[in-house]
């Protein structure tokens, strides 16, 4: 199974959904947006998107050439409304990918959380300040589905045994250990590694996540 900072309000934005009496807008403009109160707000970052308050964490990334995107929005739009007090819901987009994005902290959030298909959601678990798992759903999800995969996140957690981190200690890799918190460099090492077409992926065990380069 593959495997969630303290930021400055920038802008309210536009969109879609009719929510409890009132239109949920969805942005309309690449950036890393945080759900609050019935808005989104975007935020200015200087690298990737990554909480640092405990709790769990929901991410739709989103790019703006995907017709899966635009299928899935109200999905999540629904999603968003019912839950919104509970969990901790983040929506980031560019045009395409992180290679086709003119927001900073939204192309280094593509390669951070090493997003390749889009709609994609993850869901982040944070405890102490650092993401401890990590687990993603790619597609058009139905909201029956997008419900069981956040409702029963943590169950899912609890089934991950240590012993993958065990058997990964025998295998010739390069560990990205997120315990440093520099998420910017960690960002920067993956677009190197990524330009080289090497194949990073992520692992997370009860004592934290790391990235894992073949």
């Amino acid at each position: 199974m593959e495997k969630t900072l303290y930021v400055t309000i920038y802008k309210r934005l536009r969109c879609v959904s009719i929510s409890k009496g009132k239109i949920m807008k969805l942005p309309d403009r690449e950036g890393v947006y945080i759900y609050r109160e019935g808005d989104w707000i975007r935020v200015s970052l200087e690298g990737p998107y990554v909480p640092d308050a405990d709790g769990i964490y929901v991410l739709y990334f989103r790019n703006f050439k995907c017709s899966g995107c635009r299928a899935f929005d109200n999905t999540w739009l629904k999603f968003v409304d019912e839950q919104g007090s509970i969990y901790n819901f983040v929506m980031i987009q560019c045009s395409n990918f992180f290679f086709e994005c003119n927001d900073v902290a939204a192309s280094d959030s593509f390669v951070f959380y090493l997003i390749f298909e889009t709609p994609q959601v993850l869901i982040v678990v944070v405890e102490n300040g650092i993401p401890i798992y990590i687990e993603r759903e790619v597609g058009v999800l139905s909201l029956e589905t997008l419900r069981d995969f956040v409702f029963n996140v943590r169950d899912r957690m609890s089934k991950v045994q240590v012993e993958e981190e065990e058997g990964l200690k025998e295998e010739e890799s390069i560990y990205i250990d997120f315990a440093s918190k520099n998420w910017k460099e960690i960002t920067e090492k993956l677009k190197k590694i990524i330009y080289e077409g090497r194949i990073p992926r992520e692992v997370c065990t009860e004592y934290g996540c790391r990235i894992v380069i073949e």
